[in-house]
């Protein structure tokens, strides 16, 4: 049977009265925390993850751009998403307030979905930014987010639009954003390096992307003019023509001065554009090493072009061949260390590794990355390298097997076939490296062929007269093999002559080596 009302009214107060009172109060408060704590134990909706992030956040020093997506779906406009990836990329790395990844290292990511925990723990990262490129007309929108990838847990989600002619305010603007976001302490000289250039034509930002990104490796010289006719004051685009003419001709397929000098002057003008331009510091440093023999210049650009852009795996790793040609073995490990810390799965600088370590006489850690490198899929002169390696220790025929190799998935280049007829003298197949050297000659009377790849061949069947003609012929056509030839095995057995202490001193090396 029901109570009265007046009955339950008195029961309501009692109620209150106690829920109310110094004891009510304590047991409604335990029960509350013991609410709490479940739902904190029990993780329910995140709650424990939120409270342990606000109470101590993770510390994010090194992120990596991950491809963005290409989200007009139209495979012509692939290389703006590319471009925009890496222009962004580039912005941050050059803020040196925290480690970002560098591009070669990221390619493998572009069209394979992979857990952001497998990224992060294969990259040594704290975060990653993702998202996708939209060009419509001259408009270009951004939307990216940005991920604490170990637990995969999103920090920040931005759009950003704007008219493609600000296309460096853009850029500027989304690393302040990031900056920001993972508490990065920019000093006033990073600060600095977020001030948007002037605006840009939208033509000139296309064929500058087509040139430096695209598809058409061999229209690339062709868009990168089409860029500084278009704007002759745009940097990027002379950098870009600097940084086409040097890696053409880097394995001396042309003669030094049909190539050098125009890298000179396309850098020297991209920095009179653009003096914080850490690229066109480093084909300045790369010019004054390999051609003008200048030193103490090339150690200068080197450094100012790594205070620009610290994170530029590529130039850490060119000035590391830049110490270790100056005999500072040391401080060439170093910065070899610190390369791969920036650009950690990149075949061809894990192979390259090999090159130095066949230099110092490490020739187990030589094999080891070349091997690493190639199972990585480096490119074909990795093989060369490995080769060398084996021919230091004896092992004439298996150096032999990767010297033929290399020349074939060359097409028959003067690089690897020198080392091939080298490695065939040092292994006591003279016929087969006078064959080798005969092609040589005649191919150097129809096309340039590197005065020292001959001279390699010569040294390893003894002929030290010969030997020291031809190095002669590279002193003077200044070729970029003669400045290392300090670190190459295959020369060590001149060092005795008086021809080589004489050519060592005009090559004006400095004195201070450190073996």
């Amino acid at each position: 049977m029901n109570g009265m009302p007046g009955d339950n009214n008195r029961i309501a107060a009692k109620l209150s009265k106690w829920i109310f009172s110094r004891r009510g109060l304590l047991v409604l408060a335990g029960g509350l925390v013991v609410m709490l704590g479940l739902a904190i134990g029990l993780n329910v909706g995140g709650l424990r993850e939120d409270l342990v992030w606000k109470i101590s956040p993770p510390r994010i020093d090194s992120i990596a751009v991950l491809p963005f997506e290409n989200l007009s779906h139209d495979p012509a406009q692939e290389y703006f998403a590319d471009g925009v990836t890496a222009e962004l990329a580039s912005k941050l790395a050059q803020l040196g307030a925290f480690r970002v990844i560098d591009r070669p290292s990221l390619a493998r990511y572009k069209k394979a979905a992979r857990p952001l925990a497998e990224v992060a723990q294969e990259l040594k990262i704290d975060a990653v930014v993702k998202g996708g490129v939209l060009r419509s007309g001259d408009r270009v929108r951004l939307d990216l987010y940005l991920t604490y990838a170990p637990g995969n847990r999103r920090l920040w989600q931005q759009t950003f639009e704007r008219n493609l002619r600000d296309i460096s305010g853009l850029e500027a603007e989304v690393s302040r954003a990031i900056a920001l976001e993972i508490k990065a302490r920019l000093s006033p000289q990073h600060q600095a390096r977020l001030i948007p250039s002037r605006p840009v034509r939208p033509q000139v930002f296309e064929a500058y992307l087509k040139g430096t990104y695209g598809p058409e490796s061999a229209k690339a010289e062709e868009y990168l003019k089409q860029a500084v006719q278009l704007d002759p004051v745009f940097a990027p685009a002379h950098a870009g023509l600097a940084g086409y003419y040097y890696w053409s001709n880097y394995f001396t397929e042309l003669a030094p001065r049909d190539t050098y000098p125009k890298v000179k002057e396309a850098a020297q003008t991209a920095v009179r554009m653009d003096p914080m331009l850490a690229d066109a510091h480093y084909y300045l440093a790369l010019v004054a090493q390999e051609y003008d023999r200048d030193f103490t210049e090339a150690e200068r650009e080197f450094r100012r072009a790594l205070e620009l852009n610290p994170n530029a795996a590529e130039i850490r790793h060119l000035y590391s061949h830049f110490l270790l040609c100056m005999d500072r073995w040391e401080e060439s490990k170093s910065e070899d260390r610190r390369a791969v810390e920036t650009d950690p799965l990149d075949p061809d600088l894990i192979g390259c590794l090999g090159w130095h370590s066949v230099a110092t006489g490490d020739y187990d850690e030589a094999e080891k990355q070349c091997r690493q490198g190639l199972s990585m899929g480096a490119s074909i002169w990795v093989r060369v390298f490995l080769g060398w390696s084996y021919e230091r220790r004896g092992l004439y025929n298996e150096a032999i097997l990767e010297f033929q190799r290399a020349v074939v998935g060359w097409g028959g280049a003067v690089f690897p076939t020198a080392a091939l007829g080298h490695a065939y003298a040092a292994g006591g197949r003279d016929r087969e490296a006078r064959e080798v050297l005969d092609r040589l000659l005649k191919r150097s009377t129809k096309e340039y062929v590197s005065a020292y790849d001959v001279a390699i061949v010569y040294t390893g069947l003894g002929d030290r007269d010969r030997a020291f003609e031809w190095l002669e012929k590279a002193y003077e056509e200044r070729s970029n093999s003669l400045v290392r030839f300090r670190m190459d095995p295959r020369i060590w057995s001149l060092r005795s002559d008086a021809r080589f202490q004489d050519l060592l001193r005009r090559m004006n090396f400095p004195q201070d080596g450190q073996n």
